[in-house]
């Protein structure tokens, strides 16, 4: 159990902008909802990766995700039950979780089930104290009560079963909806787990079709037919055709007041006292093409639509409709992460109406989200997905983005100012796609971008707004990656088959003949001092500079670190070395040999983040030789799979992560140092007995040494910052919880000769 108190009442999105050390965050997106449904208190919407909750007026909104209380990802069905007060979670893998309001309760009997290829939840049915899973094999019925599972039901023998999609009841009978068509059983059988209690309804039109969803209204018992795109209705007698004009049929769902069928760009609420279409949004200025997931009408009357696009869309009494979106990025389709300054940029990937990618993107400044679309700015219209960002002339708004096949885009005030592609410049374009892979800028604010589409892989954009190609010899069948400029101005390229491509310019960006360049592979060498070990890597995929100037480069096994990286130029070999784990025994144990690198970070403290295709991330100390920290989906809030991109916001040391399901942050004990000890800082204080995360010392020079003391100057604790930070888990050297009374915390930087002394008041 997970203790969050009044989980089901609304409260504030609080933003907690310091943050505590070791903190988590879910920065994903609440676009698409795909399922709706209504508490006492609230309207919940379910996304995939988490629920959002908003009071009915559509004033407040809280988030829930992994991060902060959920157990899993891979959210496919929710429902309420009223008598016991339980919100009901369903995951792909056969996962549940009960919401309650002292807390949140996991049930995970059915992940733990052999012998069935899906365990997936379509949908929920709650009654009374109990409700009825519809799963790919079949239905559970769980007691909520006890919150254990009650019965299994299957529809067909163990090599047929049937996948269940919803479930009704009218009269005294069961009807189920399935793939194979719809199954009824009197609700008083005593025997519903075999499977020969289930008759199939044979007076169907087509028996044995795959019906998406089932529902009473007025009487009625009306299925959807989703293998010949009609809408059924039992009498009692017979079985009728109904709104056969009506197409593209997604689903349909009872009301209070009648049926709610869901159509590919329309909701439509029929009933007795007529019919309702909702073909459109109009939240205040153009209308928007409507994309239903699920729906509802709520106790008061008030129509929720959770839409693919807009995501949860709620229509008041005078008719208007309104978005709410929560703080987060409007899509987890994540490109691309960049940190600058102290914002984040997250490309991400949206669909336009048409369901073709295009390019959007969020910033992240001061603990907010900003989110750009074609529906915010035409420059975005039909521009591929965004692969990278660059700074121009140090302006936070004013910067550059290459795309997947759009060409290059410059953006002024967060708007499309230019749109650079093959008409308009010397980028080069393959079958009409203009792709262009990674941007770096140089001290005088040239732009350099790989252009593997182009005659030449790479090129320039001056400050000025001219545009060179550099078509160095052996580039021209070579496909150009990533790419860093290293702070003694050497250019480095990513080339993922072959190795790396360095160059440095000698006068004119244009003139090329006088600059020094070289291809190389990506070779590492060991040797003991007798015998000498030479590797070769492929998949060259991440290149980075730290703090010390070493050139640290990801491949396909592991890790390669170039400690002098400017020799590239020196003749013969260049070979660099594999980090090893330095674990007393001596032995030469380079670090991540079977894993896939796909990003490589570097903190304040000069220590390295490691993103993996399957092992989520790793975090090395300076040299790499002591594993530090490792994150993965069992012992924090990222999900499996790979790990995309990461990016430091060196002034505050959080770390974001992007994966194949949203954006998440950790907040990190290492920031950039300052330049002197003039704006040191403890946090919090007072440190009150509520407290139970670190104490942070921040705003301190990169080495800085820190010593507590109490009044009568007998240390407590010593340590040395993580660039610009320190951290002290408030225990004195016996391990405990210092006592109440002031404390004083000594600073002194090494390299600047400066110290600094802060109180901090401590209540036990």
């Amino acid at each position: 159990m997970r203790n969050l108190l009044l989980l089901l009442i609304m409260l504030p999105n609080f933003i907690f902008g310091q943050g505590r050390i070791g903190e988590w965050r879910a920065h994903v997106s609440f676009i698409p909802i795909i399922q709706v449904a209504e508490t006492r208190e609230s309207i919940v919407a379910a996304t995939a990766n988490g629920l959002l909750f908003t009071d009915k007026a559509g004033r407040q909104i809280t988030t829930f995700t992994k991060a902060n209380g959920l157990s899993d990802y891979g959210i496919s069905a929710i429902s309420f039950a009223s008598v016991p007060n339980i919100l009901v979670i369903g995951y792909e893998n056969g996962n549940v979780d009960f919401l309650r309001k002292d807390g949140i309760f996991n049930f995970p009997d059915l992940t733990r089930k052999a012998g069935l290829q899906s365990k997936t939840i379509h949908r929920i049915i709650c009654q009374g104290n109990y409700a009825w899973l519809c799963c790919a094999f079949g239905i559970l019925k769980v007691d909520l009560i006890k919150m254990e599972a009650a019965e299994t039901w299957y529809l067909g023998p163990q090599n047929d079963l049937k996948k269940v999609n919803d479930l009704t009841n009218l009269g005294n009978s069961w009807y189920v909806a399935t793939n194979q068509g719809i199954f009824t059983a009197p609700q008083q059988n005593s025997n519903l787990q075999d499977y020969r209690s289930w008759q199939l309804l044979s007076g169907l039109p087509m028996p044995g079709a795959d019906f998406s969803s089932i529902a009473i209204s007025d009487g009625l018992l009306f299925a959807h037919d989703r293998s010949n795109d009609q809408l059924l209705a039992w009498d009692g007698n017979k079985w009728l055709r109904y709104y056969p004009e009506i197409k593209q049929v997604q689903g349909i769902k009872s009301a209070a007041n009648g049926l709610i069928i869901l159509v590919k760009g329309e909701v439509m609420l029929t009933g007795k006292s007529g019919n309702k279409i909702i073909n459109s949004y109009h939240p205040g200025g153009t209308p928007e093409g409507i994309d239903p997931m699920d729906a509802l009408t709520d106790s008061n009357g008030q129509l929720w639509i959770g839409d693919y696009r807009f995501g949860l869309t709620g229509q008041s009494t005078s008719s208007a409709f309104i978005h709410l979106k929560p703080n987060a990025p409007e899509s987890d389709q994540i490109t691309a992460l960049k940190s600058m300054g102290e914002e984040i940029f997250a490309a991400t990937s949206s669909y336009s109406a048409e369901g073709i990618p295009e390019a959007s993107y969020s910033i992240y400044q001061a603990a907010i989200w900003q989110n750009f679309g074609s529906a915010d700015d035409p420059g975005l219209k039909s521009i591929a997905p965004i692969n990278s960002f660059v700074a121009v002339n140090g302006k936070s708004d004013e910067y550059c983005a290459s795309t997947s096949g759009s060409g290059l885009l410059y953006f002024q005030k967060n708007r499309v100012a230019t749109h650079y592609e093959e008409q308009n410049s010397s980028l080069g374009a393959l079958n009409g796609s203009c792709v262009v892979n990674s941007l770096a800028t140089d001290s005088q604010n040239n732009i350099f971008y790989t252009n593997p589409t182009g005659k030449a892989p790479l090129g320039s954009l001056s400050q000025s707004g001219n545009f060179s190609s550099l078509p160095y010899p052996g580039l021209n069948n070579s496909t150009t990656a990533n790419q860093i400029i290293s702070k003694t101005g050497v250019h480095w390229v990513v080339l993922p088959q072959e190795g790396l491509f360095a160059f440095k310019l000698k006068g004119s960006i244009e003139n090329i003949t006088d600059d020094q360049y070289r291809k190389v592979a990506v070779q590492s060498r060991f040797s003991n001092g007798t015998t000498s070990l030479i590797t070769a890597f492929g998949e060259i995929s991440a290149i980075i500079e730290d703090h010390n100037l070493e050139l640290w480069v990801g491949t396909g096994t592991g890790v390669v670190v170039y400690s002098n990286p400017d020799r590239i130029f020196d003749p013969g070999e260049f070979y660099g070395a594999q980090p090893s784990l330095d674990d007393g025994e001596g032995l030469f144990k380079p670090i991540l040999v079977k894993e896939k690198i796909t990003s490589i970070a570097v903190d304040g403290g000069n220590r390295k983040w490691v993103g993996t295709a399957n092992s989520g991330v790793f975090l090395f100390s300076e040299q790499g030789t002591h594993l530090l920290r490792h994150f993965d989906s069992q012992n924090s809030p990222l999900p499996p799979g790979k790990i995309r991109d990461i990016a430091v916001v060196q002034g505050s040391g959080e770390i974001f992560f992007a994966t194949e399901r949203g954006l998440f942050s950790w907040k990190g004990d290492a920031t950039a140092g300052t330049n002197d000890l003039e704006k040191a800082y403890v946090w919090p204080n007072p440190l009150r007995e509520t407290f139970a995360g670190v104490v942070t010392i921040d705003g301190l020079t990169e080495g800085t040494e820190v010593r507590v003391t109490d009044v009568a100057g007998n240390l407590v604790f010593n340590t040395t910052s993580l660039g610009g930070r320190a951290t002290w888990n408030a225990k004195n050297a016996n391990g405990n919880r210092v006592s109440t009374g002031v404390y004083l915390i000594f600073c002194s930087s090494p390299q600047q000769k400066t110290t600094k002394i802060i109180k901090l008041l401590a209540i036990h």
